[in-house]
């Protein structure tokens, strides 16, 4: 654990050589990286973290934007070093790592994003942002993980018990449901993300002048893949890449050829 401007967060690392953070989003833990990480330690010194009101770490009061959550990873970043560093964010966190570099370009070198979100947002995630939906996961959360981990998963046999175990335990941890509800009515409404946000973004990623490889998934039913293809038009550094018969947890399901594809972008 590190204290974080008051919040105890939650991370592992593992290996040696040049940095590189690892960002989960909505719902997320770290432990979605492990499989990645085994094999990524190899060459960099990697380290995940629960990001404020996820898994294990604190669960402050704060609004969670992604200009907080950004906040907040750039002081957990500056608390291992002030060199330069390499950054990996899935889903919601590819859009807190786009936020980032948007903020603080001189602290990133290369940035990886994998399904990210961005303009398309699937109804039943918009549906959340009403506040009857948390009671009603409360009153199923093992029903709720087995049905997102279907969702989140094309290849069914790569759904391991440790990913449904860890993904019960931390939606049933006090106080990460309301962050994960916060997080969705602070950044997205019924109409999709915030128009705020959304006109932040297509100005800034245009300025945006480090490489950056966007990774997205044939087969994702959580994040329409017109995100990545969007994002990919905005940013002209970027280089993009499928993953043929993939679900929305791409680091997780086919962890191998996403260690590949990162590997070469970072060498």
């Amino acid at each position: 654990m590190k204290n974080i401007n008051g919040c105890q967060i939650r991370y592992r690392e593992a290996g040696n050589g040049p940095l590189l953070f690892l960002v989960h989003g909505i719902a997320g833990f770290l432990e979605e990286w492990e499989p990645a990480m085994k094999v990524l330690s190899e060459k960099y010194h990697v380290i995940a973290l629960d990001l404020p009101g996820h898994g294990l770490s604190g669960k402050p009061d704060i609004e969670y934007t992604i200009d907080n959550l950004a906040c907040c990873l750039r002081s957990f970043i500056q608390s291992f070093t002030s060199e330069k560093i390499y950054l990996a964010g899935h889903s919601l966190g590819g859009s807190i790592c786009l936020n980032f570099i948007l903020r603080w370009p001189e602290i990133v070198e290369r940035l990886v994003i994998i399904n990210s979100v961005f303009e398309r947002i699937p109804l039943y995630i918009r549906l959340a942002s009403f506040s009857f939906i948390p009671h009603l996961i409360k009153k199923g959360p093992f029903f709720i993980v087995r049905l997102m981990s279907k969702r989140s998963f094309h290849k069914k046999n790569r759904i391991t018990p440790e990913f449904e175990h860890f993904s019960y335990i931390y939606i049933s941890t006090p106080g990460n449901l309301k962050a994960m509800f916060s997080i969705i009515r602070s950044n997205i409404s019924l109409q999709g993300i915030s128009k705020r946000l959304l006109d932040k973004f297509r100005e800034g990623l245009k300025q945006i002048n480090i490489p950056v490889l966007i990774l997205f998934s044939e087969k994702d039913r959580i994040v329409p893949k017109s995100n990545s293809y969007q994002l990919n038009r905005l940013i002209g550094t970027s280089k993009i890449i499928e993953f043929k018969n993939c679900g929305h947890e791409l680091q997780y399901e086919d962890y191998e050829q996403f260690c590949r594809e990162v590997q070469v972008f970072l060498s």
